[in-house]
């Protein structure tokens, strides 16, 4: 029977993953519930779930916090993140936990079964009993992966896509030829790879969401060296396009184009001055001086403005809760959506609806 632990101070959003989950069909037969970080950790502790969902921002313990902790200490716990930031450090927390993905609130039901289903396979699979420890058994093998780890770095520190490629195709060929891979070692040559990722995307400040996008990374039916090669040239790939394009576009920013996305997107939880910094290529504090420059107000005051203005027309309509209109708005929590829009309006949503 496995077992999963919801962890977010946000009642609404856990009842929300709880009604998403498809938790029969996975075998989950067991979900609890957590309110902040000290209270998931002592729960991880005396129950020992199989995976924990939890939130990045909450008192006390935060998901920070409790990712290092149940990596150091519960290393066979499967982490799942389900943020409302689309923020780097919060990121790469995630990244060194060996988080299995990290959703973006507000989180969409196939999105968390999709992951659920991944992490379940996993499990499965590791409790197979003639699984053995993670270890080279081979020098040979031992020896290729160090050769391997450094050319890859060299040619994605070059930013040189035809150079990596050819080189994970040489050492892929190499590995195929080895005799003594088993599924253990096959976890561990698809798992070395993403701690070389990262330390380049925290030299170059890059934006992990688009480089670990999850769609296309799911292993359907098992690990396999062309699978591992897959993942990892689309991983690679994805980071060196980036870094490509961040040198293009360095420097030069449309301001009428990230208005435009504004209008588009306000609508939107994770909407913030960082996440649009990271989109358009270019720094945070640049940004913000462009644009209050321009159009008079600095990017949180413009984003704040277009969500009140809905938020009013959607009261004044009177169809629906404020409830709902705070979550439309791209408030997900309902009390904080109350002080934004006083202080905005200066009256509460309930006496402009009663005006």
């Amino acid at each position: 029977m496995m077992k999963t632990l919801i962890v977010d101070d946000e009642k609404w959003t856990r009842e929300t993953i709880k009604s998403f989950g498809k938790w029969e069909q996975y075998g989950i037969k067991a979900i609890m519930e957590a309110a902040d970080g000290q209270e998931g950790l002592k729960i991880i502790e005396q129950w020992s779930p199989d995976i924990v969902i939890t939130d990045m921002k909450m008192p006390g313990v935060d998901g920070m916090e409790l990712l290092r902790v149940v990596a150091e200490r519960f290393p066979q716990v499967k982490l799942i993140v389900a943020s409302g930031y689309d923020d780097f450090q919060y990121m790469r927390q995630a990244i060194r936990s060996r988080a299995k993905e990290y959703l973006l609130k507000p989180i969409h039901a196939d999105d968390l079964n999709l992951i659920l289903d991944k992490c379940t396979k996993e499990i499965q699979r590791d409790s197979r009993p003639h699984l053995k420890s993670f270890s080279f058994l081979s020098k040979d093998l031992s020896t290729l992966v160090m050769d391997y780890k450094r050319t890859v770095v060299s040619f994605l520190d070059e930013l040189n896509a035809d150079g990596f490629e050819s080189a994970m195709q040489r050492f892929f060929y190499e590995f195929k030829k080895l005799d003594d891979l088993d599924e253990n070692l096959l976890a561990k040559i698809e798992q070395e790879f993403i701690p070389i990722l990262e330390e380049q995307m925290i030299k170059n400040d890059c934006n992990v969401i688009d480089v670990f996008k999850n769609e296309e990374l799911i292993y359907e039916g098992g690990l396999s060296l062309d699978l591992i090669m897959k993942k990892q040239l689309l991983l690679g790939n994805r980071y060196i396009e980036y870094m490509l394009q961040l040198k293009k576009r360095k420097g030069r920013v449309d301001l009428g184009e990230i208005k435009d996305y504004i209008e588009r997107n306000f609508s939107e939880s994770h909407l913030s001055l960082d996440v649009l910094a990271n989109k358009f290529f270019v720094s945070k504090e640049y940004l913000s001086k462009a644009f209050k420059a321009m159009y008079g107000c600095n990017i949180t005051e413009y984003i704040v403005s277009r969500r009140m203005e809905y938020a009013k027309k959607l009261i004044e309509a009177n169809e629906l809760q404020i409830k709902s209109i705070a979550q439309m708005s791209g408030y997900e929590d309902l009390s904080y959506f109350y002080r934004v829009f006083k202080k905005y309006f200066k009256i509460s949503p309930g006496e402009m609806r009663q005006s």
